[in-house]
C-alpha cells in the first residue's frame, strides 16, 4: 500500500509537471496597447506593424457627456515600433508611421508622416528561463516631431504631429502564471508619465487649430497614463486579450497673432481644458509559432473629459527576429 501511494504521488507529481510545462510555453502575441517589460535577449529583435482605422463621430464634453458630432473624422495609421536587445536587459526601440486623414468630404493630401520616438528599456526584474514569474521595467522615450504640424496650406488635414519634442518615463510590470485549470495567463501593467514640453513655434495653418495668418507657439500640457491587460491562453495558437487604459492630458496653450494684413492684427490667448479618456481594447491572438503572431482586435473609449470618442480597429502581426 505504501508503495502504491508513493507511485500515485511520482505519477501525480510528473503529470503535474507536465502540464505546467505544457502551459508555460503557451504563445502570446501581446494585447494591442499595453507594452512588454520582458526585454528580448542581446542581439535579438521583434518588429510589429500595426494597421489601425480611428473613426470618431462623437465626443465627450467638460461634464463627460457624450455628444454626436459631423462630418467626424476618420484615419488610417500605419505604426512600425522596432525593438531590438542591446544586452540581457537593455532594448532599444524605435517607433515610425505614416497616415491618412479624412473629415467630411476633406482628406490629407496623400499621406503623411506621423512624428517618430526613439525608447531605451531597461528590465529591473527578469522573469524565469521558461517565461514564469515577475517581470520589470523601466524606460525613457523621446519623441521628435518628425511630422508636419503648421504651415499647411489651407488643409488641415495634412499635419502628421503636434511639433513638440516631448520625453516620457514609464514603469512596466507583468507576471505570467498558470491557472489551475492548466492554461497560462500573462498580465500587464504600466504607467507613464510626461513633462509638458517647451513651446512650439507655430505659423498660418496648424495641428493646433490655428488659421492662415497666425503666427505665435503652442503648448501641451504634461501627460499621465495608465492601463493593465490580461492575455488568456486557450491553446498553444489561440489567445483571448483585453487591455483597460487611462489617459490624461493638461490643457494646452496657444499665442500668438492673428494678422488678416499687415495692419490687422488682434492678439490670440487660448488655453484649452485638460482633457482624459478611458478605453477597452478586446482581441484575438493567433500564435503561428512562438515568434511570429497575429492579433486583431478594436480599441474603444467609453467614457471622457473633453475629449474625442472613438473606435479603432486594428490588426498587428509580430515577428522576432
Amino acid at each position: 500500500m505504501q508503495r502504491s501511494l508513493i507511485l500515485l504521488s511520482l505519477c501525480g507529481t510528473l503529470v503535474a509537471a507536465q502540464v505546467h510545462a505544457e502551459a508555460s510555453a503557451a504563445n502570446f502575441t501581446g494585447p494591442l496597447i499595453t507594452p512588454n517589460a520582458a526585454a528580448p535577449p542581446a542581439g535579438a529583435g521583434n518588429v510589429e506593424p500595426y494597421l489601425i482605422y480611428v473613426e470618431s463621430h462623437a465626443y465627450y464634453d467638460l461634464d463627460g457627456t457624450r455628444h454626436t458630432q459631423h462630418p467626424g473624422s476618420h484615419q488610417w495609421l500605419l505604426a512600425v515600433p522596432v525593438s531590438y536587445g542591446v544586452t540581457d536587459r537593455l532594448n532599444a526601440q524605435l517607433t515610425a508611421g505614416t497616415l491618412y486623414n479624412v473629415s467630411g468630404r476633406q482628406h490629407s493630401d496623400g499621406t503623411r508622416q506621423t512624428d517618430t520616438t526613439v525608447k531605451l528599456q531597461y528590465m529591473l526584474v527578469a522573469p524565469q528561463a521558461n517565461g514564469l514569474g515577475t517581470a520589470v521595467s523601466v524606460s525613457y522615450a523621446h519623441t521628435f516631431p518628425t511630422g508636419s504640424y503648421d504651415r499647411l496650406g489651407n488643409n488641415p488635414l495634412n499635419g502628421g504631429g503636434d511639433g513638440a519634442s516631448t520625453d516620457q518615463l514609464a514603469l512596466y510590470a507583468q507576471q505570467r502564471l498558470v491557472l489551475a485549470n492548466g492554461h497560462t495567463m500573462r498580465l500587464r501593467g504600466l504607467l507613464n508619465w510626461g513633462p509638458s514640453p517647451s513651446r512650439v513655434t507655430i505659423e498660418g495653418v496648424s495641428s493646433h487649430g490655428t488659421s492662415t495668418g497666425f503666427v505665435g507657439s503652442a503648448r501641451l500640457g504634461r501627460s499621465l497614463n495608465a492601463m493593465v491587460a490580461a492575455e488568456y491562453a486557450l491553446d498553444r495558437h489561440w489567445a483571448l486579450a483585453m487591455d483597460v487604459t487611462w489617459g490624461h492630458r493638461r490643457g494646452s496653450s496657444v499665442r500668438g497673432w492673428e494678422c488678416r494684413s499687415v495692419d490687422s492684427c488682434e492678439a490670440v490667448a487660448q488655453l484649452a481644458a485638460s482633457h482624459w479618456t478611458y478605453s477597452v481594447a478586446p482581441a484575438v491572438e493567433y500564435n503561428f509559432t512562438h515568434s511570429l503572431g497575429l492579433i486583431a482586435g478594436a480599441q474603444i473609449s467609453f467614457a471622457g473629459h473633453n475629449s474625442g470618442a472613438y473606435i479603432a480597429p486594428q490588426v498587428a502581426l509580430n515577428v522576432d527576429f
